[in-house]
């Protein structure tokens, strides 16, 4: 059977087949050919089953404050303090971009919301100051990837779910990797700008300051609330999400009034439209994991693993090699939801910490999502800038290397994760 779902699963991607068919597919085939005693509604009950986590809830919450963020004023006031902030250094508008980036990624939670919001702004400003097409977008798809890593990020939430662990521990878990990945990005950032002659922008005064900050203290109060208010237990992370969208909605409305009552209507209709995508998903998912664990898979894997007695550096190690080549071809949270159940046994089993495995698992969804030929946001760039995948793709390439250079890091010293948790006591 499993040499069955292998096959079928290899088949369908290759086809180009919608992912929610590839999974479901080899589900109702192997039932009727391996288990015709169980009914085809149990993988319907096990779908219902797959959505009905509570902590789900906070995903179509966040989605819709993303959502009234991106047609708002938030992402052009966060940027526009990030350049007063660093806009002067070597590099100063890639820095820029990946700062604002940063903070939005802690507003909306959602990588394709950043690279729309931030990117619009970033664009073309980069380009009139001298930035070329492919590292631009590279830059920006990048950028707005390292948001997986810093809450609330959808994609945490989905590994919570599936894995059992707490969703606010990964949350403080992402904050440290995703300043890591930050300031590697920035770094590659300053090396580009100096070789190419970019030419610098003049350091902002005091006063210059004072008022790019207080033009962005709504968004930038929004990440005081929503974090800091997770962690000084006012709110669990889906009552955040809750919150998140009266901010926005209070902010944008009524204080800013770039949108109106009447446009809520249509914004919730493309929010419904993203959560339904990431539902179905989720459910295909667990029908698929409860497939696979019907037919005792994860157990083989567990045993096969262990049999060959590795290291659990070299099991992470292997896991980031798996995630790092299904992500060229999966989308991130459709890799996460079918190869994490096979990989949790044994994890457990050797004593690997669930939030490290988690951080981990996440930045390679980052990674993933920038990488060719299937990486979702390079897409989404291609959409938004309207120009080839091949321009998209030139520039990607050094910012993998750094993305993978933190994987690493993060690989050997766990305890680059657990800090914040362990000193922040969730």
């Amino acid at each position: 059977m499993g040499s069955y779902l292998a096959v079928s699963l290899v088949v369908l991607l290759i086809a180009g087949l919608p992912m929610f068919i590839v999974m479901m597919f080899p589900c109702i085939t192997s039932l009727s050919i391996f288990y015709p005693h169980i009914p085809p509604t149990v993988l319907m009950q096990r779908m219902i089953g797959g959505i009905s986590p509570f902590p789900l809830t906070a995903v179509p919450l966040f989605i819709f404050a993303a959502d009234i963020m991106l047609e708002g004023q938030m992402a052009k006031r966060l940027t526009d303090f990030a350049e007063t902030l660093i806009g002067h250094f070597t590099g100063g508008l890639a820095h820029t971009t990946i700062l604002a980036s940063l903070i939005f990624g802690a507003v909306s939670g959602s990588t394709q919301a950043t690279v729309a919001a931030i990117g619009s702004n970033m664009y073309p400003s980069m380009l009139k100051r001298g930035y070329s097409k492919s590292f631009t977008t590279a830059l920006i798809v990048n950028a707005s990837d390292v948001s997986q890593l810093i809450p609330p990020s959808i994609f945490l939430i989905v590994y919570g779910v599936v894995s059992g662990t707490s969703i606010a521990t990964l949350f403080a878990a992402g904050i440290v990797p995703g300043i890591f990945l930050a300031l590697a990005f920035m770094t590659y950032s300053w090396y580009w700008a100096k070789k190419n002659n970019i030419p610098k922008t003049k350091r902002a005064d005091w006063a210059q300051l004072k008022a790019a900050t207080i033009h962005a203290a709504g968004p930038l109060g929004f990440v005081v609330i929503i974090i800091g208010g997770i962690y000084s237990g006012l709110f669990s992370p889906t009552e955040a999400a809750a919150i998140a969208v009266g901010y926005s909605f209070v902010l944008e409305c009524f204080l800013y009034r770039s949108i109106k009552i009447t446009d809520l209507g249509s914004l919730a209709l493309k929010s419904g439209t993203t959560t339904a995508l990431v539902f179905v998903l989720i459910g295909g998912s667990e029908a698929f994991v409860w497939i696979l664990t019907i037919a005792q898979i994860p157990l083989q894997v567990t045993q096969f693993i262990l049999g060959l007695n590795p290291s659990p550096l070299i099991l992470l190690v292997l896991l980031n090699i798996t995630f790092f080549i299904a992500l060229m071809f999966f989308n991130p949270i459709s890799a996460v939801l079918v190869i994490t159940p096979l990989f949790l046994p044994v994890t457990k089993a050797m004593g690997i910490d669930p939030v490290h495995l988690g951080i981990l698992i996440t930045l390679n969804a980052a990674i993933g999502s920038a990488t060719p030929p299937f990486g979702v946001d390079l897409f989404t760039a291609c959409a938004i800038f309207r120009i080839p995948f091949n321009i998209v793709v030139k520039g990607i390439f050094p910012f993998i290397i750094s993305g993978i250079l933190v994987l690493i890091l993060l690989t050997i010293f766990p305890g680059i994760t657990l800090f914040l948790p362990r000193l922040l006591g969730v």
